[in-house]
């Protein structure tokens, strides 16, 4: 069953269709709330977090996008896993406060860095001439009339691949899960 007929049946009401959704989904929300925390979350932490999840889909079902359902997994995913670990931290001894402040930065760090490298990986998926315009004017800071002689292109066709390669790169991103927590885009 395509994940559109599974979220139509979900919106009207169908729990079989949230089971199925569970079973084909929760190793992968599973395995996305086991790693994005630093430290890790528990077992037990693991399964609530994907509880939680499965029930916002479906109290949600209708702000999901077709086609965006994995996205929109991930990035529930990992807020929610990173709101579970925060409210453990809460729960923390006094005297287990000092590691509270280590987490945040070392977290950040590394999400910053996860963020970098699949940046990476969408700026060298990027088809040519996108590719290289791409890499000219966002890393080596050339203008487009400058990136347009070098490549002997008109000004407006180099704007128009920064404009498709700006789209990829997001379309890349929030396949994967980053950005548009907020359902802005």
């Amino acid at each position: 069953m395509t994940e559109a007929v599974l979220l139509s049946r979900m919106k009207k009401g169908d729990s079989r269709a949230l089971n199925t959704i569970m079973a084909q989904y929760g190793p992968y929300v599973q395995t996305i709330a086991a790693n994005i925390t630093i430290p890790p979350l528990q077992p037990e932490d693991v399964e609530e977090v994907s509880a939680d999840v499965f029930l916002a889909l479906w109290n949600n079902a209708d702000a999901v996008e077709e086609g965006k359902l994995k996205a929109w997994l991930a990035a529930v995913t990992r807020n929610t896993a990173k709101n579970k670990l925060r409210s453990s931290h809460l729960a923390m001894p006094l005297e287990n406060d000092y590691f509270i402040l280590d987490v945040p930065d070392v977290e950040d760090e590394l999400l910053e860095q996860e963020l970098q490298r699949v940046t990476r990986e969408a700026v060298n998926a990027l088809p040519e001439p996108e590719h290289s315009i791409f890499v000219r004017h966002y890393f080596l800071y050339q203008k487009t009339a400058e990136i347009a002689e070098a490549m002997a292109l008109n000004a407006s066709t180099v704007r128009s691949k920064l404009l498709r390669g700006r789209e990829k790169l997001k379309e890349y991103l929030l396949e994967r899960g980053y950005g548009c927590e907020d359902g802005s885009c």
